[in-house]
């Protein structure tokens, strides 16, 4: 790669680190891309250019380590890469900060709130240290949204407009070092270390701490959901936090209504695959069709397989043609079996009275296309074999004389 010159949007010449950056950046980064930003800053007060294998070299990791982090840092707006006229890239420029305008609880969210507070009565401090941390986190908290309801079988389930998702907030280490004391979270970070094999790190921390205090599950439903992401090999805390989401969306807030909801997401999923010969591992796409199926047009398993069956019949093993299918009984209200019959019916009953139609008009049913071709208007000539072959010996006759 080359060589790129670092600029300051603001013509800063020292190695200054902006508070906004301590207090809403560098919590929930990996501690890598950190070092990378800050070791950037240092690089434009001295003056000099960065060599991403220089610098790759200094932290002892891959020139595509470094390319990962820069790339973090301009997705979050903290960076901006500059681009010659071939569109290479030349530099980069350290963009000035400010308070993300989503956090309503700014200072309360950040790294640095003890800053900010005033010194407390010795009294209130005895009277917190014997309060539980559930309690003491709850006092910065915003008031719990209420869960919602499971939705009904056969309802639309997950509408944006009934579930508002807390906006996840950035729990500061006095924060989390208050949860020490809750059994309910020591459970949970016990259950989390024997299934994903390791303490939990910051950012899963937040996570944990996301979905346990402000999608408010219970121990019992966190537990299982990260018991879930263990066996389904996705361990990754930013794929917990969205199942987490879904499942608050959708309505579900006790462990077991979680354990029915993929028991029969897999009955359905192991159906179709069965319905389609399928013997392998169903692909993301494929996956998202059948949650399209199940929860945006909320299809009964039924339904569902009555589609596949039909898209085997006509040996369209597709899903694509199968979400075809489902689509257009979805914009005809169709809810039940006897619903597509009636579908079926008038389909028929609409041929019909088109093929009615064209017999009314003069051309026979089924003829109507060929009876319509001009050159049937001409008058047809008639062969016979033996003429057929007279001519075609003639004509080679032709050519051997020419030859």
């Amino acid at each position: 790669m080359n060589t790129l010159v670092i600029t300051s949007e603001n013509g800063e010449t020292f190695s200054s680190i902006s508070n906004f950056f301590i207090d809403y950046h560098m919590t929930q980064a990996n501690g890598e891309f950190v070092k990378v930003y800050l070791y950037l800053a240092r690089l434009l007060q001295a003056g000099r250019a960065a060599d991403i294998q220089e610098i790759a070299d200094h932290f002892q990791c891959t020139s595509r380590d470094i390319c990962r982090a820069i790339r973090y840092w301009v997705d979050r707006s903290l960076l901006q890469i500059e681009y010659n006229q071939d569109n290479e890239p030349i530099g980069l420029t350290l963009l000035r900060l400010t308070a993300p305008q989503t956090h309503k609880e700014s200072e309360i969210n950040s790294g640095m709130d003890l800053l900010h507070r005033k010194p407390a009565d010795p009294s209130a401090v005895s009277t917190a240290s014997r309060t539980s941390g559930k309690q003491i986190a709850a006092a910065a908290a915003p008031e719990p949204t209420q869960p919602k309801p499971l939705v009904p079988s056969g309802s639309v389930a997950g509408n944006p407009a009934e579930t508002v998702v807390p906006v996840k907030k950035t729990y500061s280490p006095t924060q989390i070092r208050s949860f020490g004391s809750d059994p309910q979270m020591e459970s949970i970070i016990y259950q989390f270390e024997m299934y994903w094999g390791h303490t939990p790190t910051n950012s899963e921390y937040q996570t944990l701490l996301y979905i346990y205090e402000q999608l408010e599950f219970p121990a019992d439903l966190l537990e299982y959901l990260i018991e879930y992401c263990a066996s389904i090999e996705h361990t990754s805390h930013r794929y917990m936090e969205k199942v987490a989401i879904d499942w608050y969306e959708r309505g579900i807030h006790t462990a077991q209504q979680a354990k029915d909801e993929n028991s029969a997401y897999r009955a359905l999923n192991n159906a179709i695959s069965k319905e389609l010969g399928l013997s392998r591992v169903l692909t993301p796409t494929e996956l998202g069709y059948i949650n399209k199926w199940k929860y945006d047009y909320a299809f009964q398993q039924d339904i569902i397989i009555e589609a596949c069956q039909r898209a085997s019949a006509n040996n369209k093993i597709s899903f694509r043609y199968i979400n075809g299918t489902l689509s257009n009984w979805y914009e005809n209200h169709v809810r039940t079996l006897e619903d597509i019959k009636r579908l079926d019916e008038a389909h028929e009953a609409q041929k019909k009275a088109s093929a009615d139609k064209k017999t009314a008009d003069g051309n026979p049913a089924g003829s109507g296309k060929v009876a319509n071709l001009s050159f049937n208007h001409f008058d047809q000539r008639e062969y016979d074999n033996q003429e057929l072959e007279d001519f075609f010996i003639d004509e080679v006759r032709k050519i051997s004389e020419n030859t």
